[in-house]
């Protein structure tokens, strides 16, 4: 499968979880693996009257990039199981739009060691890395 029919079938496979999000995947490439998706961080993901989005927010926007690079590499063959996921907050997200890039520091048969980068407005607000268990689906 090319990278544009990867990319039209990872935005067309949504899952709840990422529907809740706002996620949409912006880009994709194979060669070398990348991926960027877009968020929408809304009012009912925030704390502190609304000016600052809840940590686990902030992580599922980390953590889907990486799970999406890695079943469009796979053919949506595997099923990406996020063994341990590793977060530094680094400013307050907000409310809006958000930008997250996964890349892949080392692909096994069966484990991957990702990071993920969040951006709004172009600056650095959140970094992750992550182990992922490769499951071949059934």
């Amino acid at each position: 499968m090319d990278d544009s029919k990867i990319l039209e079938s990872l935005n067309s496979r949504s899952a709840p979880c990422t529907d809740t999000l706002g996620a949409k995947v912006t880009s994709f490439s194979s060669e070398p693996p990348f991926i960027e998706m877009e968020f929408q961080a809304i009012y009912d993901f925030t704390h502190s009257d609304g000016e600052v989005v809840q940590g686990g927010f902030v992580t599922g926007m980390l953590d889907a990039p990486m799970a999406h690079l890695l079943m469009g590499l796979f053919d949506f063959k595997i099923i990406p199981m996020t063994l341990d996921i590793n977060v530094s907050f680094l400013a307050p997200t907000r409310q809006g739009k958000l930008v997250a890039s996964a890349d892949i520091l080392q692909l096994g048969k069966s484990t991957a060691f990702m990071t993920s980068k969040l951006k709004q407005e172009g600056a650095l607000v959140a970094s992750s890395t992550s182990t992922v268990r490769l499951v071949p689906t059934k």
